[in-house]
């Protein structure tokens, strides 16, 4: 296994920022008398039927009691966690991507976790990544699952329309604009962008600044071979370009401030829209799921005609110069601050050291989701052999291709996009990101107007950065 390492001696000597300026010290609990208090994003019906037939079987075998909360997605799951941490009582675990919990991490408030991924590469295999998961040899996460993003459209709303497959912004316009106008589809918008200040918005904007040939983060090294000092750098002329994009969409969209990650997928399924940004296979996983549960032949088409490919490029900008690196793994983290650290790690050791089966469970819970974190999860026949891949074979196929090509392909083309550091770590987390987008299709800012702000909110933040980490 190879991974980015990150001094965290470096980080947060003094005082904390975010979330870390009030965990700082905190040697509260979460659980209590209540059990291992673990807070999760994997929480649709599935996921809850299964955490509680789990959390049954785990407290018969070891009398430990587990407390599992439902802590909603990325841009409301950080509330909940700095209101426990204002009180003095953050959780034993929860569940998110390492950025979420970054301003945790830099003030030592996460526990190691190197002999549970230990014990859980001997049944599953080893980590596949090269994401960040913890400084040299230390593990802070214990990994689910990656998220590759991409581009999804609906191929038979593009067949019965005419339409080619998007190989740049100004294509996926063109479509856009044919798909909304069409009276095959009155109801169905031509993309569903993702416009609130928070949440999927950040994602998508990120996506669409690496797609257009710079650094999403608008970080850079100042010396590429060197890589020891990092500089602001986020060309006007693209950035606008990007944004003036993002804008020119959401006349083609439903709402951008209603659409966020889980909206997004119940949109999909409802075919609220042809065209948008996503994760993996997510959407399709979503659709089939809900297709089986409801026996309609009109979800398994929708699942069946949903298209996965890389996320198209900003005109006359190569595949070559996209600048995304490496896909974000997303897992369990254990605070040193909860009541029973030891307990969540048996926990988390119980449910994925077992066996390949109980493991695949996991994935078959929210299919298309996630790809698998282990090297062995995803050709193993306990994998491939699911009951929602039989039904909907193109669900595998896309997986692997998510894995095989736009993973494999189109991460890490170009070297210097690895801006692996405290300060880059610390920037991911912004919001500022996805308020330009917010800003920009309320019309409460020009395009040129929300350059500036986020600009001057990228120089400050990166200050912050290189005055905390010294």
């Amino acid at each position: 296994m190879t991974r980015d390492t990150i001094n965290r001696r470096r980080v947060l000597t003094g005082a904390g920022v975010g979330i870390a300026s009030a965990i700082a010290g905190c040697i509260g609990g979460g659980g209590g008398s209540d059990g291992v208090h673990f807070i999760t994003d994997y929480y649709t019906g599935p996921w809850e039927s299964l955490w509680e037939e789990l959390e049954s079987a785990f407290t018969d075998e070891t009398d430990i009691a587990m407390n599992i909360e439902e802590g909603g997605m990325s841009g409301t799951q950080e509330g909940r966690l700095s209101q426990l941490i204002q009180a003095g009582t953050p959780p034993d675990a929860n569940t998110s991507t390492f950025d979420q919990v970054a301003d945790i991490w830099e003030t030592d408030q996460l526990e190691t976790v190197n002999d549970v991924v230990a014990s859980i590469e001997e049944v599953n295999g080893e980590i596949n990544t090269e994401a960040f998961l913890g400084e040299g040899d230390e593990l802070y996460q214990i990994p689910h699952g990656l998220y590759v993003s991409n581009f999804q459209y609906r191929a038979d709303v593009y067949d019965e329309l005419g339409l080619e497959e998007p190989e740049t912004f100004d294509d996926v316009l063109e479509n856009a604009q044919v798909i909304d106008d069409s009276e095959e589809y009155p109801n169905m918008r031509g993309y569903g962008l993702a416009g609130a200040p928070t949440g999927k918005s950040q994602d998508e904007l990120l996506v669409l600044l690496a797609s257009a040939g710079i650094s999403g983060i608008g970080l850079r090294w100042s010396d590429p071979d060197a890589r020891e000092e990092l500089e602001v750098w986020w060309p006007e002329e693209t950035v606008t370009e990007v944004l003036q994009y993002a804008k020119d969409l959401a006349e083609y969209s439903p709402d951008p401030t209603s659409i966020g990650w889980s909206s997004s997928l119940s949109s999909w399924v409802q075919g609220n829209y042809g065209q948008c940004y996503h994760l993996n296979c997510w959407p399709i996983g979503v659709t089939a799921q809900q297709a089986e549960a409801n026996d309609s032949d009109e979800l398994r088409a929708v699942a069946e005609n949903t298209e996965v490919i890389p996320y198209p490029m900003l005109d006359g900008v190569d595949p070559d110069e996209n600048w995304l690196s490496s896909p974000a793994p997303d897992g369990y983290h254990i605070f040193a601050g909860g009541e029973r650290p030891g307990d969540a790690k048996e926990w988390f050791e119980w449910l994925y050291a077992d066996s390949m089966e109980r493991t695949v469970s996991f994935y078959q819970t929210d299919p298309g989701r996630f790809l698998p974190t282990y090297a062995d999860v995803l050709g193993s026949d306990e994998f491939q052999n699911q009951d929602i891949f039989e039904a909907h074979p193109h669900l595998l196929e896309k997986l692997e291709y998510v894995q095989d090509e736009i993973w494999g392909n189109h991460y890490g083309s170009v070297d210097e996009a690895n801006t692996s550091s405290p300060e880059s770590l610390y920037m991911q987390r912004q919001w500022f990101y996805g308020e330009m987008i917010n800003r920009v299709v309320t019309e409460s800012d020009s395009v040129q107007e929300a350059y500036d702000w986020g600009y001057e909110q990228l120089e400050e933040a990166f200050s912050e950065a290189q005055d905390t980490f010294g």
